[in-house]
């Protein structure tokens, strides 16, 4: 039986991977995946890449 509390088959491990993706994609699909936040599997990681990307100077 698979052990499911190995590191690499974690969550914080998957989080870190979606976290890696969303840094990599350009600033396009990035919007685009915003623009249908509803539909993703992960939207508060979305969230904040596009604030950090996208965050006016007074914020």
């Amino acid at each position: 039986m698979e052990n499911f509390f190995e590191p690499e088959k974690s969550y914080l491990s998957c989080e870190k991977n979606i976290k890696k993706y969303l840094e990599s994609i350009s600033d396009s699909q990035l919007k685009n995946f915003f623009d249908n936040l509803e539909y993703t599997p992960f939207p508060i990681l979305l969230m904040k890449e596009y604030k950090k990307r996208f965050r006016t100077p007074n914020n």
